[in-house]
């Protein structure tokens, strides 16, 4: 629930005097000690206005980032205190050149939330009254024996009944002076006036368990990881996609008469095993024809050089003692299912020299 706490002097003691009000209540007065039935309230703060100056100034064009320094420029020409010594809250720049500001002892101000914070009590907001004066028209407000000047008039005063008469000359001719009950005013004025919940004195968020962040974060990794895999299942199937389809291409170029393609890695294998056999049964071949050639009627044949190439087949050069013997070597190996063509046959001094081709 809102509540409006008003400290009505500059004390900071558990005596000094308070005004409290609800928007649906009547105003309470008592002292800072008994305002602490406002514990756990959404609490605005409004402070007298004799503890702040107020000033308006213009600021230099094109400032920019370094107002902070040309605000403390401007002060240090209007202030006694050192501008570091106090605690500067501003309003919003009007047509980027009007500046309204509030200066106040910053001590005085931390004190003063310190002992709130030991009665439970934590303003969200805070403002000095004057300031929450209505802003519709220059207003002189009577409360607690004095009055606020402030709403569409650019001073923010709180000044005695003397003061008002003396400074009276200085202030806008329009000025209204009211006698009614404030508690409404500040209520709505409050809406609009400088915060002074600014810099070292700004409301600091409670600190809460960094789960949803870190939730967020394992969710988006989680989500980059599982985007990343689908992405290389998909360029993985998609280059396995191409590979066999140029595979199969190249299939169909080599084997234009093979039958349709049903399992292209097993039909691969099976070429490949056909293919090796007509060596491999040829090779058996001769090496058992050379075994019985040598221990019978073919001991004095020598075989001087053995080729193969995969296109033209075995080339076995051999010599032999006559052409009988060459002869029935030719007709043994036609025996064995072999084809052979005699090329380059030529008698030597030890007998005769011959190249014989074999294939399947």
């Amino acid at each position: 629930m809102q509540a409006w706490l008003y400290l009505t002097s500059v004390a900071t003691d558990d005596d000094s005097p308070v005004t409290w009000w609800q928007p649906d209540g009547e105003p309470v007065h008592g002292t800072l000690q008994q305002a602490a039935v406002l514990t756990g309230q959404r609490l605005t703060l409004l402070l007298p206005a004799e503890i702040a100056s107020h000033h308006r100034f213009e600021v230099p064009p094109g400032s920019g980032r370094w107002l902070q320094q040309a605000i403390h420029s401007v002060l240090e020409e209007r202030l006694l205190d050192d501008p570091e010594q106090l605690h500067l809250a501003r309003g919003p720049l009007q047509a980027r050149r009007h500046c309204r500001l509030f200066a106040l002892q910053r001590q005085w101000l931390e004190q003063l939330l310190e002992r709130l914070a030991s009665h439970g009590l934590n303003a969200e907001r805070i403002h000095i009254d004057a300031d929450c004066l209505p802003d519709d028209q220059p207003l002189a407000l009577r409360c607690h024996h004095r009055w606020l000047i402030g709403g569409a008039c650019q001073q923010r005063l709180a000044l005695s009944d003397q003061a008002l008469e003396e400074l009276a000359p200085l202030l806008p001719d329009n000025l209204q002076r009211s006698q009614e009950e404030p508690w409404p005013l500040l209520t709505r004025g409050s809406a609009q006036a400088i915060d002074l919940r600014q810099g070292a004195f700004a409301r600091r968020s409670p600190s809460r368990a960094p789960w949803p962040a870190l939730l967020a974060i394992l969710a988006v990794v989680c989500g980059a990881e599982v985007a990343q895999d689908l992405g290389h299942r998909w360029l993985l199937q998609h280059n396995t996609a191409q590979v066999t389809e140029a595979s199969l291409a190249l299939w169909q170029q080599r084997f234009p008469d093979e039958p349709r393609v049903i399992d292209l890695a097993r039909q691969v294998q099976a070429r490949a095993q056909h293919a090796g056999q007509p060596l491999q049964s040829l090779a058996r071949r001769l090496d058992s024809l050379a075994s019985q050639w040598v221990g019978s009627e073919g001991g004095a044949t020598r075989i001087r050089r053995l080729d193969y190439q995969k296109a033209q087949g075995w080339t076995l050069q051999v010599n032999a003692p006559d052409f009988a013997t060459l002869e029935h070597l030719r007709e043994a190996l036609a025996q064995q299912g072999a084809n052979v063509q005699a090329d380059s046959a030529v008698l030597a001094p030890d007998g005769v020299s011959a190249r014989l081709k074999i294939t399947d």
